[in-house]
C-alpha cells in the first residue's frame, strides 16, 4: 500500500492544493497522482496532516472523491471537508486509499462497492508466445467484442468504441469467432489505460490474455513512456500477468457508492 508520504505545512489546518505540481510533492511522487489524475487539477484538493481529498473523475467519466493518508488524518480531513461544505454537490462516490475506509464511513453514507488495484509500467515488456496470433480490430468487430466481454468479464469498465482513440486487439478462433480482446485508451489524464482484457472461457490458460497486454503495453511504453491498468483485488490470475510483464507501483484502493437521501 502506498500512503500520501507528505504533509501540510501546517499540520492541524485544513489547507487547499491548487496545482498537480503540490499534488504530486505532498504525496512523494505518487505514481497514480502522476498519471491518472489530471493536469491542472479539475477541481482544488485539500490536505489535513498526511491525509488529501480531491475531486477525481473516473475512467468510465464518473464524478467522485479521491482520499488518501493514514486513517486518523483522514477522519479529521474528512470531518472537516463535511463541516465546511467543502465536498462536491452531489457526490456519487468515494475511492479511499486501502484501510481507511472506516474513517470516511464515520463521516458519508458509503454503501455498496469493490477493492481494486492500479498499476503502470515504464518499461515494454518482452515478446511472449501469441502475439503473433492478434490482429487489429476495429469497428465492425463491436458485436463481437460486446459479446465476449458479457461473456467472459461483465465487471469489465472497457466500452468498445465509446470513447475516443481506443485500440483494441484480439484474437480470433479458426471458425472467426472472437478468443479474446484488449485495448488502450487514453484515461483522463491523456495517458495509456488498458482494460477489457478478456479471454474465452475455452482458450483460457493458452497465453492470450498475457499476448494481448503484452502487445498493448509495448506500444503504449513505446508512445508515451507509461502504460496504466486497474484491476479487482480478488483476480489473483491477472495480478500475477500483470506483475511478471512489468506492472508495478502498485495502488490499493476501497471505492464505494454513497447513500442518496
Amino acid at each position: 500500500m502506498t500512503h500520501a508520504s507528505g504533509s501540510c505545512a501546517n499540520n492541524a489546518v485544513l489547507q487547499e492544493i491548487s496545482s498537480h505540481e503540490e499534488l504530486l510533492a505532498f504525496s512523494g511522487g505518487s505514481a497514480f497522482l502522476r498519471w491518472d489524475i489530471p493536469s491542472p487539477l479539475v477541481g482544488a484538493a485539500h490536505c489535513l496532516g498526511a491525509a488529501m481529498a480531491l475531486p477525481r473523475q473516473t475512467h468510465t467519466r464518473r464524478h467522485g472523491l479521491l482520499v488518501m493518508g493514514p486513517p486518523t488524518d483522514v477522519d479529521a480531513l474528512v470531518g472537516e471537508l463535511v463541516a465546511a461544505r467543502l465536498l462536491p454537490d452531489p457526490l456519487g462516490s468515494v475511492t479511499v486509499e486501502r484501510g481507511s475506509l472506516p474513517a470516511v464511513a464515520h463521516h458519508l453514507p458509503v454503501t455498496e462497492g469493490n477493492e481494486w488495484e492500479w498499476l503502470c509500467a515504464t518499461q515494454p515488456p518482452s515478446q511472449v508466445p501469441a502475439e503473433d496470433r492478434l490482429e487489429v480490430l476495429g469497428d465492425a468487430d463491436e458485436a463481437p467484442i460486446r459479446a465476449l466481454l458479457a461473456l467472459a468479464n461483465q465487471r469489465t469498465e472497457a466500452r468498445p468504441f465509446e470513447r475516443a482513440d481506443q485500440h483494441w486487439v484480439g484474437v480470433r478462433a479458426d471458425d472467426g469467432s472472437l478468443l479474446a480482446c484488449g485495448v488502450r485508451e487514453p484515461n483522463v489524464a491523456g495517458h495509456p489505460h488498458l482494460s477489457g482484457i478478456t479471454v474465452h472461457p475455452r482458450a483460457r490458460g493458452t497465453g492470450l490474455g498475457l499476448a494481448v497486454t503484452a502487445r498493448l503495453t509495448r506500444a503504449a511504453v513505446r508512445d508515451a513512456g507509461v502504460c496504466t491498468l486497474g484491476m479487482y483485488s480478488d483476480n489473483d490470475v491477472a495480478r500475477r500477468l500483470y506483475t511478471g510483464l512489468g506492472y508495478g507501483e502498485a495502488h490499493l484502493w476501497s471505492s464505494r457508492r454513497l447513500a442518496t437521501a
